[in-house]
């Protein structure tokens, strides 16, 4: 993974902070300068308003922004908040926000430099910072995240919007210091922060700004919503899973279910799975537990489709947008990746013309309320295709059940899987128990993965293959003695009902 140079060698951060105040004496306060794009005529309006739809509810609550430039996002929070403290360490910019904003009147303008600025502890319900981080070294962003968690109030949101990986903007520009961090990177560190109040920051969601992705095929402008949670109330599945899918533990996997994979089978498998949901050109698709994007890919260059892609792990989804970024340019504008509990989010009623999810549910325990938001978010007539591992339908061994235990699995039977589709209101609802080729599936996987041991323990470890082949060894063992299976399902929205 490609590092950047936070500051050259000898230069501090009072010294990277003299250069920042230079490089933006050089442009006056204009929408285009504060963008440094000349498309602002299509980029502002979208970009803002789909922005501004990430934001949680702040409706009549102290809200605090940063970066602010010019004011093209005070006059749009001012108005619901109960009271904006809007910020600029650019003293020309902020005179030109409260000229443009002095109408309202629940706005304090100050000009400071965020890494100076300091605020009482609880002052804030949601702090929002749109292109500011960039502009920090490592160090400078770390103590930054750190003020404004103990700023936040308990259960508090902070939102922030930054460039990723390379410039972005066309206006020619005679010197660039701007620090283009990964996503990862930003998780990094705010995974690492925690409050005076022993409060953590937890990631409600991650994904790329759709308009930069439409326009330009670019999705490397990022944003994170994070919410200010008690360090033992956080999500203790979420962290499981994070640290399984781990970067180096998902490099590590796919090393047996393929580039871009993360389910069995890969390529070939998803050809076969991907004919069942009759998918055409412009249809819209979301792919929950879409991984490092395999599925998502395939669909949008195979069948003209646009995919949105959704997964709990940072790690996944990093590495979806990395290499999405990479795709040729008309591929790169059908996908967008986002970090998302598909329980906790929510996507306007009827959007998407079929639903994908392969082997992702599992982790899951409340079906039922899963499949009613899935129902809800399918146009009438749209097609829906999971597949996920299940419970034999014969008695649960002891030891079977320890296994799922470890594994923080929530199986069903694939009868009782039919049934929760039905009563979620989906018809047209077909079952297969694909049990034997799993095990195929398993068996050829493994002898395939067994023969590089050599070069993938140099690449990895010892321990990591043993791992792996340990994993998969244990699901065609309990597969082989009828506890576990995979399951398919397809099932269909009536086309006379409403969401």
């Amino acid at each position: 993974m490609a590092r950047f140079i936070t500051n050259k060698k000898g230069e501090n951060d009072d010294a990277l902070r003299h250069k920042m105040k230079n490089y933006w004496e050089v442009y006056s306060p204009t929408l285009e300068s504060m963008m440094l794009s000349h498309d602002t005529a299509y980029l502002a309006e979208n970009e803002q308003n789909e922005i501004l739809s990430y934001l949680p509810n702040y409706s009549g609550k102290d809200v605090l922004e940063l970066g602010a430039g010019i004011g093209r996002f005070t006059s749009k929070l001012a108005p619901a908040a109960g009271h904006l403290t809007t910020v600029d360490f650019m003293q020309e910019y902020i005179d030109e926000n409260q000229r443009l904003n002095q109408h309202l009147k629940n706005v304090t303008f100050v000009c400071k430099d965020v890494t100076k600025l300091d605020f009482p502890a609880g002052s804030f319900d949601l702090v929002f910072s749109n292109w500011l981080f960039m502009y920090l070294s490592d160090s400078e962003t770390f103590q930054v995240f750190q003020r404004i968690i103990n700023w936040l109030k308990p259960d508090g949101y902070f939102f922030l919007r930054e460039s990723c990986y390379h410039q972005s903007g066309n206006v020619k520009r005679n010197e660039n210091p701007t620090l283009y961090r990964t996503p990862y990177e930003y998780f990094q560190m705010l995974q690492e922060i925690t409050s005076d109040d022993k409060a953590v920051y937890r990631i409600i969601r991650g994904k790329s700004i759709l308009a930069y992705i439409h326009h330009h095929g670019n999705p490397n402008q990022l944003c994170f919503l994070t919410k200010k949670v008690d360090i033992e109330e956080s999500d203790q599945k979420t962290q499981f899973l994070e640290s399984r899918y781990s970067l180096k533990n998902i490099l590590a996997q796919e090393r047996i279910y393929g580039y871009n994979w993360f389910s069995g089978g890969g390529e070939t498998i998803a050809r076969d799975f991907c004919l069942r949901l009759g998918l055409r050109p412009g249809q819209q698709v979301l792919d929950i537990g879409c991984g490092t994007g395999g599925s998502a890919v395939f669909m949008a260059r195979h069948y003209g489709v646009q995919v949105h892609g959704v997964d709990l792990s940072t790690s996944m989804i990093y590495l979806a947008i990395e290499r999405q970024g990479k795709l040729e340019l008309e591929l790169k504008k059908k996908l967008q990746f986002e970090i998302s509990d598909i329980l906790k989010v929510d996507y306007v009623a009827e959007s998407y013309d079929a639903i994908h999810s392969r082997d992702c549910f599992l982790h899951i325990q409340d079906k039922q309320r899963l499949f009613k938001k899935l129902y809800r978010w399918l146009r009438p007539g749209g097609k829906l295709l999971i597949t996920d591992f299940c419970r034999c339908d014969v008695p649960t061994s002891e030891q079977f059940l320890k296994y799922t235990d470890f594994k923080r699995y929530s199986l069903s039977t694939i009868k009782s899987y039919q049934t929760e589709l039905e009563e979620a209101g989906f018809e047209n609802v077909s079952t297969e128990d694909l049990r034997e080729d799993f095990i195929k599936i398993l068996e050829s996987g493994l002898k395939a993965f067994i023969t590089t041991r050599e070069a993938f323990i140099k690449d990895f470890s010892q321990k990591d293959f043993d791992d792996i082949c340990s994993s998969w060894t244990a699901k065609i063992h309990w597969a082989g003695e009828r506890q576990l299976t995979w399951g398919t399902f397809t099932a269909t929205k009536p086309e006379d009902t409403k969401a």
